[in-house]
């Protein structure tokens, strides 16, 4: 815990990143490098000091439990934010891709399937913050969804057989911006779970492209990151607009969907 503690000191004051806490609000949820190490999965020696850690210094929305995922919901208006934590309960990556292996562990996959339906329910947007690529073809050993395309699958044929309307995902870990319209995100068994993906990174790391196909191409590069624009002035629709750009205010590229609000 001694270590996690001095790196998270570390980071909160050093001059820019205490700049950019004091000035934005921030909803954080961990992938493999701020957790443990590099692919780290829910057998990480890290694990119970991350937990911890997280716990002491982050301020957050009600978890599930005292030594639970860090999933978290919350809403802003008239769209509910659903953060998953892809980490803390996955199995590893090199057991066999079968109705047994996990991304979300059972307690979080769950929640996580009572959050879309109450949020179907009352959303016209529900943002699904994800940390790790969704769109890859399925391959053994994979770190991200592609390892584990049996739950990605369920989760697919989940959101398919109770017609969850208006998810929108952001995901990170792929340093790049990227975006599909829902044409390649689709994985459950007989369709109808196509839903926007974009990718919004890699804000201060090297480029690099996972993943994919994109229907709107990926953009590898550091200096870069993504924004969900919600325009929702009470009416019958809610308007979202998406967007991948670099630091100096260059757009790589821009989607736009109007959701109904019934």
């Amino acid at each position: 815990i001694e270590a996690f503690r001095a790196i998270l000191d570390h980071t909160l004051t050093r001059t820019p990143q205490a700049a950019l806490y004091r000035s934005t609000p921030i909803a954080y949820v961990w992938d493999d490098h701020d957790y443990g190490a590099n692919n780290a999965d829910s057998t990480s020696p890290s694990r119970p000091a991350a937990m911890q850690a997280y716990r002491e210094y982050v301020p957050h929305y009600p978890l599930l439990g005292r030594e639970s995922p860090i999933a978290q919901a919350f809403t802003i208006g008239r769209v509910r934010v659903i953060m998953t934590d892809t980490r803390s309960a996955r199995s590893p990556a090199a057991d066999p891709d079968d109705a047994a292996k996990t991304m979300l562990g059972v307690e979080q996959r769950a929640w996580f399937e009572r959050e879309l339906l109450a949020a179907d329910d009352e959303y016209p947007l529900i943002l699904w913050v994800n940390s790790v690529p969704w769109i890859a073809a399925p391959a053994a050993g994979g770190d991200d969804w592609s390892g584990y395309s049996t739950e990605r699958a369920a989760l697919a044929d989940f959101i398919a057989a109770n017609e969850i309307d208006g998810l929108v995902m952001v995901s990170g870990d792929a340093h790049m911006v990227a975006f599909d319209d829902g044409s390649n995100s689709d994985f459950s068994t007989n369709g109808g779970a196509g839903f926007p993906v974009l990718h919004a990174a890699a804000l201060d790391r090297p480029g690099h492209v996972k993943g994919g196909p994109y229907s709107h191409g990926a953009f590898p590069g550091g200096g870069q990151f993504g924004v969900v624009e919600v325009i929702d002035d009470g009416a019958d629709t809610v308007t979202v607009m998406l967007s991948g750009r670099t630091w100096d205010g260059d757009e790589l590229l821009s989607y736009e969907l109007t959701l109904p609000a019934s």
